[in-house]
C-alpha cells in the first residue's frame, strides 16, 4: 500500500543519497570527513551515556512496512540513533494479529538489543484470547506516540455519506454489508464495538491494513477502517468516503478541508484510543531504560523536524508518557476492552 508518509521518508532518503554522491564527487576528502564526523558524534554518545548499549537495537514492529507503525518506528529509529550511543533498526515481524512479533521481544535477551514499537492492539491480542500475557510481561518503556485513529470509510459506491446512513443501511439490508478486519487487531475490536452497537455488519478477516484497502478498492468489502494518511488520495478522487473515527477524538484540519466526527461524538458507544508504545523484554536494566526514554521524551517533545513529520504524514500530535503514567492509561483502554463481546462474530 503506497502511503504518504512512507513517500516523506523515501523523498528524505533519496535527498540525502544524491547530496552525498555529489559531495563524493566534488571533494574525493569528504568521505573521510564524514567518517570522522560520525565517529565523533558517536563517541560524544558514548561520553554521555551512563549504561553500556549494545552496538544494535532490534526496534520490533509487529505490522508490516509502508503503514503508519512502521512509519513512525523508522522515524523514531532514526532520531534515536542520532541521540544514542546505538544503532536502532526496525525489523517488521507480522502474523498472528501481532502476536508473532510481541511474542517476540518478550522471549528475547534482556541485554537491551530487542525493544517492541507497537500500539493499542496489543492490549485487544490479550482481550480476544489471542496471546496470555500483558504489560507485565515486559519492561514497559513509554507511550510514543498517539493516533489520531482509523476512520470507518466505506466505498462511494455504496451511495452512503454519514455513519447514520451507514447505520440504517445496515438494518434495511440484512446480513448484506461486509466490513473488513484483522482478527486479533483494533479493526476487529472496533468492528464488534460497532456489532455491539447495532450495526448489521458481517465481519471478514481480511489480513493487514494494506490488504484490507486494498478489499475496499475492488469491491470485495464495503466497509473499512484506516488511516486517513492511507485513504486520503482516493477521498480525494471521489472513490472512498471518510464517515467517523474510531478513537476519542474528532480529526478536524481545517486548512484541508477536513472535519471527521469520532463516532462516540455522533451518539454512538463506541471508541478505541489508539497510542504507540515502547517496551523491552522483562529484566532490562532499568538504567538503560531511563535513558532510553530520556532520549525519547526528548526527540517528541522538543524535534520539531519529528513534529512536522508526523502531522504531515498523519496529522499526529507529539504524545510522550513514560512509565506508570503510560500504563495508566493502557489500563484505562483495557478497561473499553473489557465489555467488548469477543465472540460475537
Amino acid at each position: 500500500m503506497f502511503k504518504k508518509g512512507l513517500a516523506v521518508v523515501m523523498a528524505a532518503v533519496m535527498a540525502f543519497s544524491v547530496a552525498g554522491c555529489s559531495a563524493g564527487k566534488s571533494d574525493s576528502a569528504a568521505p573521510a570527513a564524514t567518517e570522522k564526523a560520525a565517529d565523533e558524534k558517536s563517541g560524544d554518545s558514548a561520553a554521555s551515556s551512563t549504561v553500556e548499549w549494545p552496538k544494535n537495537v532490534e526496534i520490533v514492529v509487529p505490522a508490516s512496512a509502508g503503514g503508519d507503525t512502521d512509519f513512525n518506528a523508522r522515524l523514531l529509529a532514526q532520531k534515536l540513533s542520532e541521540k544514542l550511543p546505538a544503532n536502532f533498526v526496525v525489523s517488521n515481524v507480522n502474523g498472528n494479529g501481532g502476536a508473532t512479533g510481541t511474542r517476540q521481544v518478550k522471549d528475547a535477551a534482556n541485554d537491551g538489543s530487542s525493544v517492541l514499537f507497537y500500539h493499542t492492539a496489543f492490549l485487544v491480542n490479550k482481550a480476544c484470547g489471542a496471546t496470555d500475557y500483558g504489560f507485565d510481561a515486559y519492561q514497559f518503556a513509554a507511550i510514543a506516540g498517539q493516533n489520531v485513529g482509523n476512520v470507518v470509510t466505506v466505498n462511494a459506491s455504496l451511495g452512503i455519506n454519514s455513519l447514520e446512513e451507514l447505520y440504517n443501511y445496515s438494518k434495511e439490508h440484512p446480513g448484506e454489508l461486509k466490513m473488513a478486519a484483522q482478527t486479533g487487531a483494533t479493526s476487529y475490536a472496533v468492528a464488534l464495538q460497532m456489532k455491539n452497537a447495532g450495526f448489521d455488519i458481517n465481519i471478514v478477516d481480511a489480513g493487514s491494513a494494506a490488504d484490507r484497502l486494498a478489499a475496499v478498492l475492488g469491491g470485495h468489502v464495503d466497509v473499512i477502517l484506516a488511516a486517513y494518511g492511507s485513504i486520503k488520495d482516493y477521498v480525494a478522487e471521489g472513490t472512498l468516503v471518510p464517515l467517523a473515527m474510531d478513537g476519542n477524538s474528532d480529526l478536524t484540519v481545517p486548512d484541508e478541508n477536513i472535519d471527521i466526527k469520532a463516532m462516540k461524538n455522533q451518539g454512538y458507544d463506541i471508541e478505541l484510543p489508539f497510542y504507540y508504545f515502547f517496551a523491552f523484554p522483562q529484566g532490562t536494566d532499568t538504567a538503560l531504560v531511563d535513558e532510553f526514554n530520556a532520549a525519547l521524551g526528548d526527540i517528541i517533545e522538543n524535534d520539531s523536524e519529528y513534529q512536522e513529520k508526523i502531522y504531515a504524514s498523519y496529522y499526529q500530535q507529539p504524545t510522550f508518557m513514560p512509565g506508570d503514567e503510560g500504563l495508566a492509561t493502557y489500563n484505562d483502554i483495557d478497561e473499553l476492552l473489557q465489555k467488548i463481546d469477543f465472540s460475537a462474530k
